[in-house]
């Protein structure tokens, strides 16, 4: 899974979430996300949302339920949460790509 772009961000007190389009997405979560949106599939409406903690500044993804950190978002708009853990790997590859964007964009460190 790579992070294609940061689409959105929430900043609040004591935390901002961070909402990422991805994409290289398994086979199994794609095959789910066109039985979800039959022809309406689009394979470029994946994505996982970050939390950075302001008072710790740690970051970690932020799952629906246990073990549902990846979601489609159907041609209505609505977010369908998959059986997707994203690895430590993955985390730190979009973190780092978030981190860019912050001190790009907000011209913090």
């Amino acid at each position: 899974m790579t992070f294609k772009e940061l689409e959105d961000f929430d900043d609040f007190d004591t935390e901002s979430i961070y909402w990422a389009a991805v994409s290289g997405i398994p086979e199994r979560f794609v095959n789910e996300a066109k039985r979800i949106d039959g022809s309406d599939y689009s394979g470029e409406c994946f994505g996982v949302c970050i939390q950075y903690d302001k008072k710790t500044e740690e970051f970690a993804a932020i799952e629906d339920s246990p073990g549902h950190s990846l979601y489609y978002v159907d041609n209505l708009g609505y977010k369908h949460w998959l059986d997707y853990r994203l690895s430590g790997q993955e985390l730190e590859k979009i973190v780092s790509k978030i981190r860019m964007f912050i001190e790009e964009e907000c011209g913090e460190k």
